[in-house]
Formats: structure tokens, sequence, C-alpha cells
């Protein structure tokens, strides 16, 4: 017993949690971060040369796992590197580190300490199989700063390649590193750093990076995760959770949305700016005045996101159903064509905000805010067990959908879409707090809300269509607008049929156990 403590306790040792912010800046602009006052070390360092290659199994074994395998040339000599676990959440990466030096080369995965980060790598079977996957080749000009009493930051400014085969992705970014003092620290320099230059923060790693060009596609879109809360947890606590797990769902969605072609990467973005913005309206009466600054930037946020998200369920979903359904020739060619130019309008909007200083610098103030939120001990109800708090937040809730739901049969559609936003409201807090209660009938109780909130969603298509095609239909002449016609009426009758299925979903709804008051 004594021995496998002492084992673990070395294993402990030698795997340093590294806690750190990345920002990316254009190459263009290098030498103007080089010249930045707030970074005077790097002036008067010469530039490291760090060449690394990663390995993996060919079935990418540790990819699978969160795990990156990484020799390096550090000057005269070999590192070996193992990081995993950890997470990535308001732009902060912690990930656990294991550095090994060796004489060569190759990979030595004999000495590696027993923990739970390298458990795959002392398969035998997974130590035979390692070969390289990408390389990288980075300039490193790092400088230690202390920009506030009792906080040390080693800032590196990394330029150079990551390459796999023929694909290969330039790196220019700022790497802060927190050496010593809160994570408040890492924020507080980022935003200086950001009122001076053209930054942005990267939410992929260099093996990420890698990763993606040797498999020839970037990451699938991240889809939404129950936050890890237990009942052991104090309400600050779970809101911070709760917070960081949706603001890094969107975070990691956010180059996909930039770059890449898939809808799904906007629609999960969307999902985790609604899901954080939830959380910040569940726990409005705990948070107060000082939750007004960041719920005005998510709010600004969401309304660039939500027309892009409405083109594309439009062209991609909503007028592919109605093709099948009617005759080919009743919608014109002219009216698709006139959809496609608005939905790539939408979109180049959407890019061009997401890369302006202001978005990234809200990013960067969310982040500040809440961390700072977690490193503080907060008011008394902060302090209070997270069961308790989340029970009254969802009998809150609960009681408000019962409201606005009250003469369902006479609800107006202003009145079913003030419903359906308190049955997505209601349905959030179930998720993030379906640990707390019975898991089986939180599980059952979602089901209803989704249910609801489907059908409610589909009568609201009906107003938003309308509106959506308006602009189109002008631009693509008479043909166009005598198309939209069309599906503005088939969405109203789709509307029609969906009023007389709400009412058995509103009573099964009603009927469901509150597991919160058991």
């Amino acid at each position: 017993m004594n021995r496998g403590r002492r084992r673990q306790q070395k294993a402990d040792a030698a795997a340093a949690t590294e806690v750190e912010l990345k920002l990316r800046f254009p190459p263009s602009r290098l030498r103007d971060v080089l010249a930045s006052p707030l970074l005077p070390g790097v002036r008067r360092t010469a530039g490291r040369r760090l060449a690394a290659t990663y390995y993996d199994t060919p079935a990418l074994d540790l990819w699978r796992r969160r795990i990156a395998l990484r020799v390096r040339r550090e000057g005269g000599r070999w590192v070996q590197t193992v990081k995993g676990g950890g997470s990535a959440a308001s732009g902060v990466h912690r990930r656990l580190e294991i550095e090994i030096p060796l004489t060569d080369p190759r990979p030595d995965l004999s000495g590696l300490p027993r923990h739970a980060v390298t458990r795959v790598l002392r398969s035998r079977k997974v130590a035979e199989a390692v070969t390289p996957v990408f390389h990288t080749a980075i300039t490193r000009s790092p400088c230690l700063l202390e920009p506030a009493p009792g906080v040390l930051i080693e800032a590196a400014i990394d330029r150079g390649t990551v390459r796999s085969g023929r694909r290969r992705e330039a790196v220019c970014e700022i790497e802060l590193e927190l050496k010593r003092g809160p994570v408040t620290a890492l924020f507080d320099l980022a935003l200086r750093l950001a009122a001076q230059l053209p930054l942005t923060l990267e939410h992929r790693s260099k093996a990420q990076r890698g990763y993606a060009l040797f498999r020839g596609s970037d990451m699938p879109p991240a889809k939404a995760v129950a936050p890890v809360l237990d009942r052991s947890m104090s309400t600050g606590e779970a809101f911070c959770a709760i917070a960081g797990n949706a603001l890094a769902q969107a975070q990691a969605n956010e180059h996909g949305v930039i770059h890449g072609d898939d809808p799904e990467y906007l629609h999960q973005m969307r999902v985790g700016i609604r899901r954080l913005r939830s959380a910040f309206r569940l726990f409005r009466d705990l948070l107060g005045e000082a939750a007004t600054p960041p719920a005005g930037a998510l709010r600004a946020i969401a309304a660039d996101l939500g027309p892009a998200r409405d083109w594309d369920v439009l062209v991609t979903e909503t007028l592919p159903a109605i093709a099948t359904m009617l005759p080919a020739e009743r919608l014109s060619p002219a009216f698709f064509a006139a959809c496609a130019r608005q939905r790539a309008l939408a979109r180049r909007k959407l890019k061009t905000s997401i890369k302006t200083n202001t978005y990234n610098e809200s990013m960067l103030v969310l982040g500040q805010w809440l961390a700072r939120l977690g490193d503080g001990p907060g008011q008394a109800a902060w302090r209070r067990p997270v069961r308790g708090s989340a029970a009254k937040i969802l009998a809150a809730w609960h009681a408000r959908v019962l409201r606005r739901g009250r003469h369902l049969e006479q609800c107006s559609s202003a009145e079913l879409h003030r419903l359906r936003i308190a049955v997505k409201q209601l349905r959030y807090a179930v998720e993030f707090f379906s640990v707390l209660f019975s898991p089986r009938r939180m599980a059952a109780l979602r089901d209803h809300l989704v249910r609801l909130q489907d059908i409610l969603g589909r009568i609201n298509d009906a107003a938003s269509v309308e509106s959506l095609l308006g602009g189109a239909a002008v631009s693509g002449g008479r043909a166009a607008q005598a198309s939209a016609g069309i599906v503005i009426g088939w969405c109203e009758a789709r509307a029609a049929g969906e009023r007389a299925v709400l009412q058995a979903a509103w009573r099964r709804f009603r009927a469901a156990p509150q597991p919160w008051r058991e």
C-alpha cells in the first residue's frame, strides 16, 4: 500500500499542470508584436528554434484519448513530452504535462511514470506502433513578466509551421503561460495587449492543428455535453462549471464557422451561446448587476449568429423538405438563387463580425469575468450547496412555463413565442442540473420539454420565414415572389397543424413529475 502511494506521489510530481492562454495575430504584424512595450524581454531574447515530431498509432489511439506525444529538440538536447487530460474553457488551456529528457530523437515510453494520462502509452502494443504523424518547426522568443505583485507569466512569441506530409499551416501566436498567480492575470495581460495589437483568442493547440492536417479534415463540430456537477459543489462552483462548459462549446466551433462550410459548426456555436445566456438568466437573481456587461456582450454575439443560422435552416432544411412535397415547377430557380445569395451574405457578415476586435475583446472580457468569479469566495448565496439553489431555479422556471401556457388554446403567435423561450430555459436548466436529482425522472421531463420546444419552434418558423423571405423575394423578381408566397403558405399550414398536437404535448408535460420536489 505504501509503495503504491509513493509511486502515485512520484507520478503526480512528474505531471505538472500547464495553464496558458493563446493569442493569434497576423504574420504581417510580427514586427509590431516584437516591439510591444508590454513584452520588453522578447526584444533582447534570441529566438530559440524548436523542432518537434508528434507520434501516434496508425489508428490514432492517442488522439482519440486527447493525448499528445511529442519529442522536441531544444538546443542540444531532446525532450519527450506527454500532454493530456485537462480542459479548454474561456480560452484558457489546462493540461497535464509530463517531460522526460532523452538521449536521441526516438520516443522512449519505458520510463514514463504510472499515471492516468500515460496508461495507454504503457501498453506494449501501442508503444511498438507509434509512428510520426506531423512535425512542427517553431522559432520561440520568450520572456518572463511580472505584471503585478505575486504574478509571474511566461510570454512566448511563436512563429513557424505545422506540417504533415505536403499539408502545412502557419503558426503566429503569443503564448501566455501562468507560472504564479491567479488565472485572471492572464486575461488582464491579454486585454492590455489586445488594446494595442490585433489579437484573437486561439482555441486550437498546435497538436490539434497538426492532427487536422494529418487527417485532412478539421475537428468535427463540438456538440453540447453535460457540465460536470455533483452535490458537494457550491452554487458558485456549479455556475462556473456550467458557464465554462457552454463557452467552451461556442469557442470550439469558431474555427469551423470561419473556415468551414458545414452549417453544423454555426448551429453548435449558437447552441453554446444560447446555453451560456441561459445560465446567466437562470442564475440572474444571484449574479445581480455584476452580470450586466458580459450578458450584454453575449446578446450582441447572439444577434449576429441568429440571421446566419436562420438562413442555414431555411436553405438546407426547410426548402428541400418543401421541394420534395411540391411539383418541381412550383418553386422557381430564381427563388432558390435569391435565397442562396441571402444566405451567403448572412454568413459573410457573421464571419466579419467574429473577426472583429470587438468580438475578440468581448470574449476576453467574458473569460476574465468568469475567472474572477471562480477565484473569489463570492457572496454567501454562492457558497450554499448547489442542490438547494438548483431546486429553487427549477421550480421558478417550471412555474413560469405553466403561467405562460395557462390558456394555451387562445395564445397568439407572440405569446407562443414567449412560451417557447421559457420552455427552452427550463430545458437547459433540467440538462444542467440533471445529475443532482433523479436521473430517470429528469430525463423524462427533458424529453417532454424537447417535444414542446420542437412543436413551438415549428409554429414560430412561419413568422420567421415570412420576415426572411421578404428581401429575398424582391431581389429575385416576380417568379421568386410567387415562390416565396408558396413557401410562406406551406409554413403557415404546418404551424396550424402543429397547434393541433401542441395540446397533447402540453398535457404530458404538465403531468410529468417534478424531481426537485421529491
